[in-house]
């Protein structure tokens, strides 16, 4: 008659498989704390920026004395925020139009102009046809609309229909700026300086780079390319070395200086008119910042409200301290 397996072979094995159940839950945990950090908190872009020391030169940028004339970006925060519903992916560039009181955006894909309130809630869409790969957008006044195809790098002037739907630009007014990109890196955000009809184009990366194009709306009707001057401007990115790319960009008309958003460096830029850096603003740094995961489309209202907007679908506003209070659009974290 053979004997009973020894008594302490049993819980060894219990023992090893609950060793096993720990190990699996501490890398699903695990796992999951990194695509949170990765994905919304931007883990990966702070450890490359750190190793490749790059990080913000604090004499150069928020200097005090420059507070007074600069538009002061560390002063602002966030007010409201919430998804936008009727929008399920790839929101990228914004604009305001003060004509009409509300905000154009643009999903690139498929490629649409978005018409949204000022609070961020959906007006109306128009699908574009003959264009491949929105990303940036400026309103040029008169219903014209400057649309970046990053594809190709290429500036697209479209005209807004009296009532919503479809708008075909294949035979519509363009011109490129800078070199065709392949690689999805080519110009990716607009800004217009109506007063002086003066158009900023920023490339995204590979590498960064800043234009301006003058003359685009010299009969302000009928914006076109013919007799445009294109100016590169990336010698004044030398300060930003530390953005590892450029999402946006916004022109003040209230002092004439430049706001660049970067997406994967996760912050806001103030440069002068002269190129000069003046202040800067990490989002998600600042208490009450909620998680920005891809911030894409960065605009100005008149009323110095800065408007912002984040893959996949997020709205945002920002004020300066002194204007920011609770606000019921709050909608916490996003998961």
């Amino acid at each position: 008659m053979s004997s009973p397996p020894p008594a302490s072979k049993r819980p060894t094995a219990t023992r090893l498989f609950a060793r096993i159940l720990i190990i699996l839950s501490l890398t699903a945990l695990l796992g999951g704390w990194l695509f949170y950090a990765i994905r919304y908190q931007h883990l990966h872009d702070t450890l490359i920026t750190w190793f490749q020391g790059r990080q913000m030169d604090e004499t150069v940028w928020n200097d005090e004395q420059d507070r007074s004339s600069a538009f002061w970006l560390p002063d602002y925060r966030v007010v409201s925020w919430h998804r936008i519903p009727e929008i399920d992916n790839n929101l990228s560039g914004l604009s305001f139009v003060g004509e009409r009181q509300e905000l154009l955006a643009v999903l690139n894909r498929p490629p649409t102009l978005v018409a949204l309130d000022l609070a961020g809630h959906f007006k109306a869409a128009y699908p574009l046809e003959g264009i491949s790969d929105t990303e940036g957008v400026s309103y040029l006044g008169h219903g014209q609309v400057a649309l970046s195809d990053e594809k190709h790098g290429q500036v697209v002037i479209a005209r807004l229909p009296e009532q919503p739907g479809p708008i075909d630009l294949t035979h519509a007014p363009r011109f490129a700026v800078g070199p065709g990109e392949k690689s999805n890196s080519g110009i990716e955000g607009l800004s217009y300086d109506r007063a002086q009809d003066r158009l900023y184009a920023v490339k995204e990366h590979s590498p960064k780079a800043l234009y301006r194009i003058d003359g685009l709306c010299r009969d302000v009707l009928n914006c076109s390319p013919d007799g445009l001057q294109i100016h590169d401007l990336s010698n004044w990115l030398a300060p930003t070395g530390f953005a590892r790319d450029f999402s946006a960009v916004q022109f003040d008309p209230a002092r004439g200086h430049l706001l660049l958003l970067s997406e994967q460096s996760q912050a806001l830029l103030e440069l002068d008119e002269n190129g000069q850096p003046l202040s800067a603003r990490h989002l998600g740094h600042q208490p009450g910042d909620p998680n920005i995961p891809q911030a894409e489309g960065l605009t100005l209202g008149q009323d110095g409200m800065i408007y912002m907007v984040s893959e996949p679908n997020l709205f945002y506003r920002l004020a300066p301290i002194a204007d920011t209070k609770e606000n019921s659009d709050h909608a916490g974290t996003y998961q």
